[in-house]
């Protein structure tokens, strides 16, 4: 839905971003197993549950274990301390439905 409106609103802006950042996962030598773990880090770095949750899904879906995801989230709240740590419980949830 928001996505959606964002199209709907702010013409081709979001089109344009959606663009840059599909074309920035097609190059350059990291595989997208490794760019969706870097996406878990910095989804928790910005405190964004509903990315945290995509990329978790996202990590999952091209292969990354449940020991790379974990390894990947507390590498983030090493570097972001215990705000990071609060949003560890999105990781969880995912883990959980995802692998338990």
């Amino acid at each position: 839905m928001t996505l959606a409106k964002m199209t709907q609103r702010a013409g081709n802006v979001f089109p344009n971003y959606l663009a840059f950042t599909k074309e920035i996962s097609q190059v350059g030598p990291l595989d997208h197993k490794t760019q969706e773990l870097i996406h878990v880090a910095c989804s928790l770095m910005s405190q964004c549950d509903m990315c945290i949750s995509l990329h978790v899904q996202s990590a999952a879906s091209l292969g990354a274990s449940k020991e790379e995801i974990m390894q990947a989230a507390l590498l983030a709240t090493a570097m972001g301390g215990s705000p990071k740590i609060m949003q560890m419980h999105y990781v969880f949830e995912e883990l959980e439905d995802l692998f338990d």
